[in-house]
């Protein structure tokens, strides 16, 4: 500690996060991680510069799981340690394919940069935010690479002198802003290249542009990927998310432009999709997890009249959540109150997708689409079960994984034989189409409500929404 102008005291930039600052070889400042899952790891250049801005530091006070800790006690960790991995991961990945510098500098930079955009709790309160402002997190993240959005909210420009802003630092290194941004947002968004489907068999014109790039930060086989998945296994203690991610590296290969896996790397694969599987079915949308994620979006949603403006709120992290919910009114302080004491919501019903009819499902999917209509109908359930609004809520998993993971289904990789030939990953293996059709959640559909009432809530959810 050190003390600074106007007797604030100061901390050492080594010691945040763990890291040490020295200098490389070459003679530049770096910044040396002590990672709980990576060991030590260097950030040097670009990365070193963004190490330092509010965007990636805002991540520090946003959890990676959100309310997971309420049934993962371990679970505390967060977004920036998250985006640290995430970059070194890309780096491990780049040396693998031989990158030149300046691909390895804009896979690493994008990497670190892929979750900027988040609000807090991420994807828990996403949803909400995206009705209300228009924009996800993907296009906050484009917004803040671009320089088109600030994360700081009214009042703390005072607070962060001698400010850079990230798409100053990324032009000031040679990178280009708009590049790392398409690299995030993923192959497909800009709808020009070719169906990964229209290839024919061989090791040429799979693509008509190369999707190397930009299938290192969002594809099946992804550095975002890879790290969450070992990181989240170990702070929730589930060993599903064990992953030979070096292995697995090791076997990449730069393939007709796009990225293709060894034969020899084919547990490898096999393992870290059935662990996203795993993880996502124990972990992600583990039913209690689901319980406290939609109380606390009901009493987001519920206070908007109580709340700040979506844009305020998207620049909050988890903690400045909870101080406004606690002034938004009766039934948000005792929705805080319960997480905060975890005396939560009950599921009371539920139903797999086999034991629904068509007609069950397109209800399902209006009320996990449609807001108004879904408040309506829980509103409805409460009165008639003598309960306040909200304190009856429908959950249908599996369209909310869609709005979180849409890779989950992605299996379409291409292995390189001991032959030199190229097939796809479902040509070698069924896992990958079994993988492709499982379902993350084992029922499509829950209804929660409070303790004691139960049976009456279930009854009336038979009648009126499984009948």
């Amino acid at each position: 500690m050190y003390w600074g102008p106007a007797g604030f005291a100061k901390r050492d930039d080594s010691a945040i996060q763990g890291e040490v600052a020295c200098r490389s070889p070459a003679g530049s400042r770096m910044k040396v991680i002590n990672d709980a899952i990576h060991g030590q790891f260097r950030l040097d250049g670009v990365r070193e510069d963004l190490l330092g801005t509010p965007e990636m530091n805002k991540l520090s006070h946003i959890k990676q799981l959100g309310l997971a800790h309420l049934v993962f006690p371990g679970a505390h960790h967060t977004r920036f340690e998250h985006s640290l991995g995430t970059s070194h991961i890309a780096g491990m990945m780049a040396e693998s394919l031989g990158l030149d510098e300046h691909e390895t500098a804009t896979v690493q930079a994008a990497a670190m940069l892929h979750d900027v955009g988040h609000g807090p709790y991420s994807h828990t309160l996403e949803h909400i935010l995206h009705e209300r402002g228009g924009k996800d997190h993907m296009s906050i993240t484009e917004g803040i690479i671009l320089g088109d959005y600030d994360v700081l909210r009214d009042g703390e420009e005072s607070s962060v002198p001698d400010r850079q802003r990230v798409h100053d630092i990324l032009e000031r290194r040679g990178l280009d802003p708009k590049e790392i941004a398409g690299l995030i947002r993923g192959p497909g968004a800009g709808g020009s290249e070719r169906s990964l489907m229209a290839w024919t068999e061989g090791r040429e014109d799979f693509v008509d542009q190369d999707l190397t790039l930009a299938h290192l930060i969002h594809g099946p086989v992804d550095c975002d990927q890879l790290d969450y998945l070992l990181r989240d296994s170990h702070f929730t203690g589930v060993k599903h998310g064990i992953v030979d991610h070096r292995r697995l590296i090791m076997c990449l290969e730069r393939n007709g432009g796009d990225i293709a896996v060894e034969e020899g790397g084919l547990p490898a694969l096999e393992g870290m999709m059935t662990a996203r599987a795993l993880m996502y079915s124990a972990v992600y949308f583990h039913r209690v997890t689901r319980v406290t994620e939609v109380m606390l979006s009901r009493a987001v949603e519920r206070s908007s009249d109580q709340m700040p403006d979506s844009l305020d709120l998207q620049r909050r992290v988890d903690a400045e959540i909870w101080e406004a919910l606690g002034g938004a009114g009766d039934y948000a302080r005792d929705m805080i109150r319960r997480l905060k004491y975890r005396q939560l919501l009950k599921v009371c019903a539920s139903r797999r997708r086999e034991e629904l009819s068509e007609g069950q499902v397109e209800r399902l999917h209006e009320l996990a689409t449609n807001a108004d209509s879904r408040r309506q109908f829980e509103d409805d359930i409460a009165n008639r079960a003598g309960l306040p609004p909200g304190y009856v809520a429908v959950d249908v998993p599996d369209v909310k994984l869609l709005l979180a993971e849409p890779r989950i289904s992605k299996v379409d990789v291409r292995i390189v034989g001991d032959d030199g030939r190229t097939r796809w990953l479902r040509e070698h293996t069924p896992i990958a189409e079994a993988l492709r059709t499982r379902q993350v959640s084992q029922s499509a559909a829950y209804v929660i409500t409070l303790p004691g009432h139960e049976s009456t809530v279930a009854q009336l959810a038979e009648r009126h929404l499984f009948g």
